[in-house]
């Protein structure tokens, strides 16, 4: 866990700057300052080393990090993106390629050869498959995955 000024912060402290926690208790913490020196800091209220409308915001980087109740918090968000409702048909006919005559899948197809085509599914099976945990939509990405698959198959 890391530390930073939120604020200018006086003598052998950096405004803005890093600082690694060596020991972190409920409302102090042990640094290392710009001199090289340990430094007890409050992180609750002021602080004496600082100017007194500043404060330490704690900096995660690690998910060893995360407090039990940011751990809930990512849960219950995992859990709810678990629960999102993909519509089969922005699955398997979105409005966005049928605005033409023909649908854009089928125009695909038809334009390039059966071993072209099976390419171009396998190529957006991976896509989908690949980016399904950082966009926030994982269920229908895999879905998505799915359904080239499936019409891979079909050409079989």
């Amino acid at each position: 866990m890391k530390v930073k000024a939120t604020g200018v912060a006086v003598g052998s402290l950096t405004n803005g700057k890093e600082y690694q926690v060596l020991k972190k208790g409920d409302s102090s913490a042990l640094i290392l300052n710009d001199l090289k020196k340990q430094t007890y800091i409050r992180l609750e209220g002021d602080c004496p080393t600082l100017r007194p409308d500043c404060r330490w915001e704690i900096v995660k980087d690690s998910i060893d990090d995360a407090t039990p109740d940011e751990w809930a918090a990512a849960a219950k968000a995992v859990r709810e993106g678990d629960k999102e409702v993909s519509s089969d048909k922005e699955v398997d006919s979105p409005a966005h390629y049928n605005t033409g005559a023909v649908e854009c899948i089928e125009a695909i197809s038809s334009t390039l050869s059966d071993e072209e085509f099976q390419g171009y599914c396998r190529g957006n099976a991976l896509k989908y498959l690949w980016r399904c945990m950082y966009k926030g939509k994982t269920k229908q990405d895999l879905e998505k995955c799915r359904w080239y698959l499936d019409r891979l198959i079909s050409t079989l």
